[in-house]
C-alpha cells in the first residue's frame, strides 16, 4: 500500500536523524550506492530493504527503474513517502512501511540494501538479506537478478586498546579501596570486573596492532549464518595488547564492496572489543580471541 505524505512521531534507534546525517555525510558511501544503481537500475523492477527517508529509492527511478518498492519498518517511511511525492514519483516509487519479512515477494531485478553498522550484524542484514532474496528473478536472457551487498566479509586485528583495560584496573583499585574502608570482602565483585568478556565500543582512532585475519565470509541471503570461531591474531611490535579490532567488507557488485577499514575515514568506524586486561606480547607474538554473533551482536572473549 502507497503511502501517503504524513507527520510522523519523533523517530528513535536506527530511525533517528541523526544516524542519517551520519551517513549521508560519507560520500563514498553515497557513491558506492549511486554507482551500483548505475549499472543495476535502468530499465529495472528494484527494491530497496531499508530506505530510510527514500534517497536512493528516488535516485533509481530518477536512473530509469521501472518500479522501485521502498520498504522501511520505521517512522521514516513517511518522510520517504514526502520525497517520492515532491519529485513527482509515487507512479515509480512504492515506500511500504513494514518489515520486508513481512512483504509478500515480488519479483525484482535487483534487491538492495545499506544495513550496515561498525558492528556488521546490528542492523539485521542477515535477516533482511534472507528475507528479500526471494524476490530476486531471473532477468534479461535468463540471466539471474542481483542481490546487494552479496558477501559480507568481517575482518579482525589485534589492537592496543588502552583506555578500557586502564579503566577496569582503576575500578579494581577503587573497589578494593572502598572494601578496605568499609570492612567489605570484595574479592567476589573484583572476579566480576576482570570478565573475559569484550566491551563493546565504536572507535575511529584505533589501528590495528597486527596483520588482519578474515573472520566471516558470508554469502547473504541463502541462510549462513557466522559460527563462533576463535582467531590466534599476532602483534607486529612489542608491547600491551588490550582488545581486538573489526571491520567489514560488502561485496556490492563485481569489483564494487563498501567497507569500513581503519584509517579510511567513513562514517562507521569500526567495531573494538576491548579486554579488562591487557596481555604483554613480542613481536611476532600472538594472542587467542574467541568471537561469535548472538542476536545480531558481536561478542568477543580472550580464549
Amino acid at each position: 500500500m502507497m503511502l501517503k505524505p504524513r507527520n510522523y512521531p519523533p523517530p528513535t534507534g536506527f530511525a533517528n536523524p541523526w544516524e542519517h546525517v551520519r551517513l549521508y555525510s560519507d560520500a563514498p558511501r553515497n557513491e558506492a550506492m549511486i554507482a551500483l544503481l548505475t549499472r543495476r537500475a535502468p530499465g529495472a523492477r528494484v527494491v530497496e530493504v531499508g530506505c530510510g527517508t527514500g534517497l536512493l529509492s528516488c535516485v533509481a527511478a530518477r536512473l530509469g527503474a521501472r518500479h522501485v518498492v521502498a520498504i522501511e519498518p520505521t517512522p521514516l517511511a513517511h518522510v520517504a513517502a514526502a520525497l517520492v511525492a515532491a519529485n513527482g514519483l509515487s507512479a515509480i516509487v512504492e515506500v511500504v512501511h513494514a518489515r520486508v519479512e513481512d512483504v509478500a515477494p515480488r519479483p525484482v531485478d535487483l534487491a538492495f540494501s545499506e544495513l550496515l553498522n561498525a558492528d556488521p550484524f546490528a542492523e539485521g542484514v542477515l535477516s533482511a538479506m534472507d528475507a528479500v532474496a526471494p524476490w530476486v528473478a531471473p532477468g534479461p536472457g535468463g540471466l539471474a537478478g542481483r542481490l546487494a551487498p552479496r558477501r559480507l566479509r568481517v575482518w579482525a586485528a589485534l589492537a592496543r586498546a588502552s583506555s578500557s583495560a586502564r579503566e577496569a584496573r582503576l575500578a579494581r583499585a577503587q573497589v578494593r579501596s572502598i572494601g578496605a574502608r568499609y570492612r567489605l570482602a570484595t574479592g567476589a565483585l573484583e572476579a566480576c570486573l576482570d570478565t573475559p568478556l569484550a566491551y563493546v565500543s565504536v572507535t575511529a582512532t584505533e589501528v590495528p596492532a597486527g596483520l588482519p585475519v578474515l573472520a566471516w565470509d558470508i554469502a547473504l541471503g541463502t541462510g549462513a549464518r557466522p559460527a563462533p570461531l576463535t582467531l590466534t591474531l599476532t602483534a607486529d611490535d612489542p608491547g600491551p595488547i588490550a582488545g581486538v579490532l573489526l571491520w567489514f567488507e560488502a561485496e556490492l557488485d563485481d569489483h564494487l564492496v563498501l567497507a569500513n577499514p581503519p584509517g579510511n575515514g567513513g562514517h562507521w568506524g569500526q567495531l573494538l572489543c576491548a579486554f579488562a586486561e591487557e596481555r604483554g606480547l613480542r613481536a611476532g607474538g600472538s594472542l587467542s580471541v574467541s568471537l561469535s554473533v548472538d542476536g545480531d551482536h558481536v561478542t568477543a572473549r580472550i580464549g
